[in-house]
């Protein structure tokens, strides 16, 4: 395969590029950012896109590098900084041809909340931004399956019932999880404080992987309490350790050397999907195997797939999440760059290897085996999904007298009072799923003061498909509204308009009909009499579906403006509050009660809010309680 020709101005670029480690941002003509990489040598690493032999070991290259039009850099001391920087880059622009991971959503966190008298065990998904807020607090993570963090989280509320709630549910009496053994009722001072700090270091521990030492530190309060003759506490105790020793005794011991810390990850793969298994060891027991399947798209290939995970996972490790031994099945790109980074991260050495021998070996062995498993089980459970679907899709097609596949699917609903806070909702289905990124809401500018659907439909159908014919993007497979044979003739008449406009519809082709409620009658353009689908069959069901979730999406927007009217409303009698201020408390507390149910040290933490305001607020404020 032959290479792609650089432009001028890329040669400029690439003819100036330094010998040192950075990172490069590829660009397309509109400026948009298609692909972040990372260097030990920028000029080496860059220039070679646009060598021959990268065509032939990158396919994914023949269709990325022919649209990057510009590139940027940014110079790092390291290769280890250029690392950090690739992964968070990666976090934040998201770029298309980057493996993204998690489907675009955060891993999940535990998070002790130090900055408070009695901590609590939450789940994060921003670290960076939680710690921010909660300086003194410790996270620990990431899970890479969401079940596996929440499994950890009930075994620890049960054998260390700390509290849950944020704020106490009653003013003189502990809520139902201190009566069910869930939580010591700090709320209302029924635990010591020291004790309850000292529970709260062991959950740390257990977190960090220090299990067996948990273990033993519950042992010496049991018999402690026993020597005491306290053995209410001792039973206490001894239940704890039961629950705990459960969960344990499950985890199978690898080495007869305690200090044993490992992470082992291993991928499998096919064409379209790699499954990526991380197993952790801890005091050699394997406390947790998780799995995760990433889809290989864009021509993307497995190793730069498998690459991509450990880069992201281990610079959004907590240091103390970090082994002593990072296990991987094969080499990646950047090995010295992830020993170096997660060596300084933990400030001790930690190795990172490709095991070749001995009992190091089975252990990559057993998490291919696992990430294996997850392959092929991921792949039955789509394969089956994509039957359902296209059966659906195609049931609807055929049960309506579609020209094409519903496979993109857009319905519009409009909501108001009397023709107050007149709002539209669009919905999208791909696949006969949601898509709620593609969600949209609509303030009604034309019709204000009456109710007139009709009106309304014809503005948001107008706005909305306008926008696609200026940007030349396709429109969906069926556009569905919310109504009969009025909204549906409000539609016709807003995508007439814009089909006499001087860009018509671009050639767009498409099926559009209207649902009316009362009897699920489907209504179509230039027909008077409607069509019914079979009560129970799925196509009606997908119908209804979209329908309802446009609905539903409608009306949350309808009650959200409604209560910020509301709310704004009551905010302008207080002292001292512009609209900005207004803006601050309302997005702080959420509703009007809750500003007047707030201390006065909750309305001094309120960035943006000065303490001598927030003093005369709260006093204003209990005036009129």
């Amino acid at each position: 395969m032959k290479a792609y020709t650089p432009s001028e101005t890329l040669s400029k670029l690439l003819a100036a590029l330094p010998d040192s480690p950075g990172c490069y941002i590829f660009k397309d003509e509109n400026g948009e950012t298609l692909y972040i990489g990372k260097a030990l040598s920028l000029k080496m690493r860059v220039r070679s896109y646009w060598a021959d032999t990268s065509w032939r070991e990158r396919p994914k290259l023949a269709v990325m590098v022919p649209k990057v039009a510009s590139f940027e850099t940014i110079l790092t001391n390291s290769e280890k900084e250029a690392l950090l920087l690739e992964a968070n880059l990666i976090r934040q622009v998201k770029p298309r041809y980057n493996v993204s991971l998690k489907d675009d959503r955060r891993y999940p966190w535990l998070a002790i909340t130090y900055d408070v008298a009695y901590p609590r065990l939450v789940m994060v998904r921003d670290p960076v931004r939680f710690k921010k807020d909660h300086p003194r607090s410790k996270v620990f993570g990431p899970y890479v399956e969401a079940g596996m963090m929440w499994e950890t989280m009930r075994i620890l509320r049960k054998v260390f019932p700390m509290r849950q709630r944020k704020n106490p549910l009653f003013k003189d009496r502990p809520c139902m999880n201190y009566h069910i053994g869930l939580c010591l009722g700090p709320c209302q001072k029924l635990v010591d404080e020291q004790y309850y700090d000292h529970m709260v270091k062991q959950v740390e521990l257990f977190l960090a992987g220090s299990q067996m030492e948990v273990v033993d530190q519950l042992n010496r309060e049991m018999e402690g309490a026993s020597e005491k003759l306290d053995f209410e506490q001792a039973a206490k105790i001894r239940d704890r350790l039961y629950a705990l020793k459960t969960v344990l005794d499950k985890q199978q011991v690898f080495f007869q050397n305690q200090k044993v810390s490992q992470d082992v990850v291993a991928q499998a793969h096919t064409e379209k999907m790699m499954a990526v298994c991380m197993m952790k060891v801890r005091e050699g027991k394997l406390i947790s195997a998780e799995t995760i399947t990433l889809p290989l798209t864009d021509r993307t290939q497995w190793d730069e797939a498998f690459e991509a995970f450990v880069d992201q996972y281990y610079t959004a490790c907590e240091d103390v999440m970090l082994p002593t031994e990072i296990l991987l099945q094969s080499e990646v790109g950047d090995m010295n760059a992830v020993r170096e980074y997660v060596s300084a991260k933990a400030d001790r050495i930690i190795k990172v290897m490709v095991p070749q021998r001995g009992g190091k070996t089975d252990l990559i062995e057993m998490a291919q085996k696992n990430a294996d498993q997850a392959l092929h089980r991921e792949m039955n459970e789509q394969t089956a999904v994509d039957t359902k679907v296209e059966q659906v899709l195609t049931s609807l097609k055929e049960g309506l007298g579609l020209t094409r596949l519903p496979f993109r699917i857009e319905c519009f609903d409009i909501s108001n009072i009397s023709g107050t806070d007149n709002v539209a909702s669009m919905v999208v289905f791909e696949g006969a799923r949601s898509k709620k990124s593609d969600y949209r809401t609509f303030k009604i500018k034309s019709v204000e003061g009456e109710p007139n659907d009709f009106a309304s439909m014809k503005e948001v159908v107008t706005r909305r498909y306008s926008r696609l014919v200026e940007e030349n993007k396709p429109f969906p497979d069926l556009i569905i509204i919310d109504g009969g044979k009025g909204q549906l003739g409000a539609a016709m008449e807003a995508l007439d308009t814009i089909a006499a406009g001087e860009k018509g519809l671009n050639g767009n082709q498409f099926d559009i009909v209207g649902l009316a409620k009362r009897q699920e009658e489907v209504y179509f353009p230039g027909k008077s009499n409607p069509a019914l689908l079979p009560r129970r069959s799925d196509a009606l069901h997908l119908l209804q579906q979209v329908r309802d979730e446009a609905h539903r999406f409608a009306i949350t927007y309808h009650r959200k403006l409604r209560a910020k009217r509301v709310i704004t409303s009551q905010l302008d009698a207080l002292p001292g509050l512009g609209a900005k201020r207004r803006k601050i408390l309302l997005d702080r507390f959420g509703s009007f009660d809750k500003i007047k149910a707030a201390t006065l040290e909750e309305l001094e933490s309120v960035s943006g809010i000065p303490k001598k305001l927030a003093a005369e607020l709260f006093d204003y404020l209990a005036k009129m309680s």
